[in-house]
Parts: C-alpha cells; structure tokens; sequence
C-alpha cells in the first residue's frame, strides 16, 4: 500500500514575496496608505498625497524645515537591491539634495524610532554617530556630484562628478550593497561604487533633504543573496 500523497500548503503568514532571480521583496511601497510605515525627523512639512510622499524642507527659518529624514519602519537585511524614484520641485540655493540612508543602526543597540526625538530637528551630524551609509546626489555647479560615506565618522568611501540633477526631473534611482560593494545608479546608470572591507549588516533605511522640496515614489527593495 503506498503512503499518502503530502499536498504542499501555502502559508498565508509569508514574511517575504519571491522575486526574479531568486531574490525576495522585503519591503514595497507606492504610499497609497499613508505614512502609516514611516516616521519623519524634521522637515517644514512631511505629508503623503496623490500617493506621493512629498517632503518640503526648504525653509531653514522654520526650526528643522532646512532640512529632513524620513524613516522606513521595518529594516532591510545585509545584501539588497534598492529602487526609488525622486523629484527634486524646488530649492532655494539650488542643492537639488537626494540623500539615500541605509544599514542604519544604533551602534548601543537601540531601536532609532525609540531615540526620534533627539533627533527632530535632523540636524545631520546626530546621523553621523550612528551606524549607516549614505548615498548623495545633488546639484553642485550645475553637474551631479554623487558622494557613498560610511558612518559613524562621516567617512567618505569615493566620490564623482557626472551628469546632473535638475529640478523638475524624475530619476530612477537604484542602490545595491552586496557584502563589500556598494553601487549607486541613476535611470539605469551606474554612477558610482565604493567597497568597504568591514560592511555593516542590515538596518534601516532613510530619505534624507536638504534646502530642498521633492517628492518620493515607487520603492522596493529585494534581498539579494
């Protein structure tokens, strides 16, 4: 007599959404629900609408309004993929900022969301006693100038110049970090990367301003193995 046929159930608590290529959505948002999965940190005004996440922190006369970050709630693991589109409406001083905060953690082990306070003028030197990387794409001049720094300690891993950020524009933005090797990419591009032979493990992700209004759409990062 042969034994029963074992019929494979699909668990409808799956933490993940497999992906091409092996790879796993950890996390995908079109903000369609609000800002019910981030916390904001300074900022003139921080508000999700038409399914944007839009971000005004172009006004240095409001307290934090020069400047702000505004933070996923759910952490994203060591090696990812990293897509989101980014248009910069307007800046005063013409800084055109796209700032890109990952790996962040805190180095005593306390959740960020328990320490927001502290930081609710997101002055960007209290970013820099954490863990993180942070990817810069701006305006300086009239070129793009795209900068991968290593935290805590400011550290710059590399540097470039190329092509432009302008206001008015959507860019397709895309990170990945896989152990060492960090690279960033604009509109299928790639700009620029950096190694670091002691890579942080996963943490939190980021989208940081400065002197700059914009708006956030479309993001989702995917594991990578």
């Amino acid at each position: 007599m042969k034994p029963p046929r074992l019929i494979p159930i699909l668990l409808a608590c799956a933490v993940a959404i497999p992906a091409a290529g092996g790879q796993q959505i950890v996390a995908e948002e079109d903000f369609s629900h609000g800002m019910g999965r981030w916390w904001a940190e300074g900022g003139k005004n921080v508000r999700v609408e038409h399914g944007r996440l839009y971000v005004d922190a172009n006004d240095p006369d409001t307290p934090g309004g020069g400047v702000a970050t505004v933070w996923y709630k759910s952490p994203h693991p060591g090696d990812f993929e990293l897509e989101v589109d980014a248009h910069v409406i307007s800046s005063a001083i013409g800084a055109n900022n796209i700032n890109l905060f990952f790996s962040y953690s805190d180095p005593a082990g306390t959740p960020l969301e328990e320490t927001r306070a502290a930081r609710r003028n997101a002055e960007y030197n209290l970013y820099h006693r954490l863990n993180g990387y942070i990817v810069t794409f701006l305006n300086d001049a009239g070129r793009a100038r795209v900068r991968i720094r290593r935290n805590p300690g400011f550290h710059l891993l590399n540097e470039t110049f190329h092509g432009e950020c302008r206001q008015g524009v959507t860019y397709h933005l895309r990170v990945t970090k896989l152990k060492g090797e960090i690279s960033f990419w604009v509109d299928g591009e790639r700009l620029l990367s950096a190694q670091d032979p002691h890579p942080l493990e996963g943490g939190l992700l980021g989208l940081r301003t400065f002197r700059t209004s914009l708006w956030w759409d479309n993001l989702r990062v995917r594991s990578l193995d």
